[in-house]
């Protein structure tokens, strides 16, 4: 199977870093457009830009929480590509607390970037996608959805949210040609795993069939082939990427 992005652009939220980084370099391996989206990893995002190399590869710094600055980047991405065929919504964050611990702030930031944000970037790429007739949102959710930690009580109705609600636009975006699906990444080698793999990393191995933690180049490989149109009959679905953890 050969997958030929060519003549796509795609944009990826918090793209500067970890899952997100390997994403776009998947993309830009397959032929796509790729612009950076990033909030605060500035030389992050431009090391990857320059690594990527090309005229296909562009930065674009927005907080995917805040509206105004989503809208912009919206408007950014129409005036200089002019089309968009792909949004991969991977942005998010965790703040771990028990529940009795947990300050209201803890909550709202997580819920902010990972389901808000979320939300905005697919409600506004949307808009141009119907107009093309045709696009692909694939949303970077977490087995947390399905099977949570203690701890974890605000990241997993974030991404938890974040299924439901692809589910939910899968069904209003089907008739306007856009799929849109979900992936759950499990136990992934990131900046952003590393503190919890440190801290339980023979109870979090046993826990996974495979017996290993996944890459990041697992997740991505999966978004480039639902980007790909050997995906055009899947939309709707939630689909972890760990190595067996949610089913054992």
């Amino acid at each position: 199977m050969h997958i030929d992005l060519t003549g796509k652009t795609a944009l990826v939220t918090g793209g500067a870093r970890g899952i997100g980084r390997q994403v776009c370099l998947s993309l830009a391996a397959a032929g796509a457009s790729v612009i950076i989206n990033y909030s605060k990893s500035d030389e992050a995002a431009l090391s990857l830009q320059s690594e990527i190399g090309g005229a296909a590869v562009a930065c674009l710094k927005a907080d995917v929480s805040k509206e105004d600055e989503v809208r912009a980047m919206f408007g950014q991405v129409r005036k200089t590509h002019k089309r968009l065929d792909i949004l991969v919504n991977n942005a998010g964050i965790i703040k771990d607390n028990l529940l009795i611990a947990m300050e209201q702030p803890e909550w709202d930031k997580v819920l902010d970037i990972n389901l808000k944000g979320t939300f905005l970037c697919a409600k506004y790429a949307a808009e141009q996608m119907m107009a093309q007739k045709a696009g692909r949102i694939i949303n970077i959710a977490s087995v947390a959805a399905l099977k949570s930690s203690r701890g974890q009580s605000n990241y997993a109705a974030s991404k938890g949210g974040v299924v439901a609600f692809t589910r939910a636009i899968a069904v209003e975006l089907a008739p306007k040609g856009i799929l849109v699906n979900a992936i759950l990444p499990g136990m992934i080698v990131t900046q952003m795993s590393e503190r919890v793999r440190k801290r339980a990393q023979d109870a979090i191995l046993a826990a996974i069939p495979l017996g290993r933690y996944g890459l990041p180049e697992d997740v991505a490989a999966l978004v480039v082939f639902l980007a790909s149109e050997f995906s055009s009959y899947i939309t709707g679905q939630a689909i972890p990427v760990d190595g067996g953890m949610t089913v054992s």
